[in-house]
């Protein structure tokens, strides 16, 4: 399979949320939070248009929360996507960190915040350095982020874009059949159907599918293949999914 990424309907919402968290009024608020179930493509998405930013002179920060963190982890990794060693106290560093954004424009991305959400200081550092630069904060996280993050209320306040992740429909499953298989071969639409209900609309799970289909085709020589062509042929787990 092609490794890309196809711009299904949570890429585009993300890239319309960031771009309305770049051209707000002076008076909006800047923090915007991406959160969803595992499996449905946060990280790659966001990754993705980290990447892209990059490429255009953005510079945006990444960073990736651990389970492990504390305030003073969380920092050192802020200050290693601005090239730099950790500065003590950590008032220096959160003083370097403002200073760097300010000068460079840059905006930072936070994943897997579910993490961190419990921890006071670690959150209020994040607020501080929004309200020290005002310039884009996105926090990525699990499904009940949202309702976590609401307990914060000095930051909740400060959330004026948001979308949560939805599992793929059948126009997405489609468009990654369409766009990542690298051999020509179609995909019935019973078989997709299936794909997206077994799946859960789980992203991972679909592009595993797709994987086995194209392996299946191109060992038999096939340019089509359905569900009565794939037969009893093993895509998933025989675990429970929820249906969508």
């Amino acid at each position: 399979m092609k490794h890309k990424i196809v711009e299904v309907k949570n890429v585009l919402r993300t890239q319309d949320m960031f771009a309305n968290l770049q051209s707000r009024s002076d008076i909006t608020p800047g923090i915007g939070l991406i959160h969803g179930a595992s499996g449905f493509g946060k990280t790659t998405t966001v990754t993705y248009m980290v990447n892209q930013l990059t490429s255009m002179g953005n510079l945006p920060a990444f960073v990736r929360c651990c389970a492990t963190d504390t305030p003073s982890s969380f920092l050192a990794r802020v200050m290693k996507e601005l090239g730099c060693e950790p500065i003590f106290p950590l008032r220096k560093s959160v003083d370097f960190i403002i200073n760097t954004m300010n000068e460079q424009q840059i905006s930072l991305f936070v994943d897997e915040a579910d993490h961190i959400i419990g921890q006071s200081k670690t959150m209020e550092t994040i607020r501080d350095i929004y309200d020290a630069t005002e310039l884009p904060v996105v926090l990525i996280g699990m499904e009940e982020i949202a309702r976590r993050i609401s307990h914060r209320k000095q930051l909740f306040n400060r959330i004026s874009e948001w979308i949560e992740f939805m599992p793929a429909d059948n126009e997405d499953v489609s468009m990654f059949a369409t766009e990542l298989l690298e051999i020509d071969v179609t995909v019935g639409e019973d078989l997709l159907d299936y794909i997206r209900q077994r799946s859960g609309g789980e992203v991972r799970r679909t592009l595993i599918a797709l994987e086995k289909i194209e392996r299946f085709a191109l060992s038999n020589e096939l340019d089509f293949v359905d569900k009565a062509v794939w037969g009893d042929g093993q895509l998933f787990l025989n675990h429970s999914r929820r249906q969508v």
